[in-house]
């Protein structure tokens, strides 16, 4: 298959197409929405860590102040390659116009987007950084603490805030998100949901979280995060390159689309994933 060159609209320069592609990914991604984006020229960036302060206490008048130190630790991210390759005639290539680099520069944004949440929600990725499933965390069982309630999302947060973290948002499953939304608050003859609509600025909210859903997070739970302690590492932004040569039999050229992208957990005992542990 290949993307032709009929009814195409005006120029649209093809170097254009590493903003659009770069744009998207940020809107599109869920693991850049929930961290905290840093943009980096080097194969590594480390972020210094305070694992314990110094130790302090109470002291009589003129007595002599013991001196003790920080301990302290580094977290190295190194950004992962992750990339897609699509086919355009040379017509439409040539014409460069922009529906052409709407559809490429979005097609390969979405791709590159979805890949880098299933890795940031899954378990260990060839090739590509560890997710989230491989971490030790904190647990709350849903046989215990059902989705039928706010109890398990009060729970993260008293569970979050006890090892150092703040939860700043839910990111929820589609059949989690839609048994939320069909359950009532337990008052007679409510119709109100738990999850709390706070205006279409503000988005959703759960225990005064904002909420968002994932169809990477698996079927049945919830994951609490504090963005503050999550790092979203992208090096040097997305790079598009033309190829003539690779398709000369098609008279097409090839674009890739390549992105290196990666993240880091400052504090894994800080994040909460709500699910069934049986």
């Amino acid at each position: 298959m290949a993307v032709l060159n009929s009814g195409l609209q005006a120029a649209f320069t093809p170097d254009q197409y590493g903003a659009l592609v770069d744009v998207v990914i940020a809107e599109k991604s869920i693991a850049f929405q929930v961290g905290t984006v840093i943009s980096t020229g080097s194969e590594t960036i480390r972020f210094p860590k305070i694992t314990a302060d110094p130790a302090t206490g109470w002291y009589a008048e003129n007595t002599q102040i013991s001196l003790t130190d920080p301990t302290t630790n580094e977290l190295v991210v190194a950004p992962k390659k992750v990339a897609g390759l699509t086919q355009i005639s040379n017509e439409a290539a040539e014409d460069s116009n922009p529906a052409v680099a709407e559809l490429v520069g979005r097609s390969l944004a979405r791709s590159i987007a979805k890949k880098v949440d299933s890795a940031f929600f899954g378990n260990t990725v060839s090739n590509g950084p560890s997710g989230l499933l491989s971490l030790t965390t904190n647990e709350i069982d849903t046989d215990e603490l059902p989705f039928t309630s706010l109890d398990p999302f009060h729970q993260a947060k008293a569970d979050a805030l006890a090892d150092g973290a703040n939860i700043t948002h839910f990111v929820l499953a589609p059949d989690v998100a839609l048994a939320l939304s069909t359950t009532k608050q337990l008052t007679t003859g409510s119709n109100v949901g738990l999850l709390d609509s706070t205006g279409v600025a503000d988005g959703v909210t759960l225990a005064g979280v904002p909420v968002l859903v994932s169809t990477d997070v698996a079927a049945g739970s919830a994951w609490g995060l504090d963005s503050s302690q999550i790092f979203i590492v992208q090096r040097t932004g997305t790079t598009i390159t033309r190829s003539f040569d690779a398709a000369f039999d098609y008279d097409a050229v090839q674009v890739r689309a390549t992105a290196r992208i990666s993240w880091g957990f400052a504090n894994p005992a800080g994040i909460v994933r709500i699910y069934d542990t049986a």
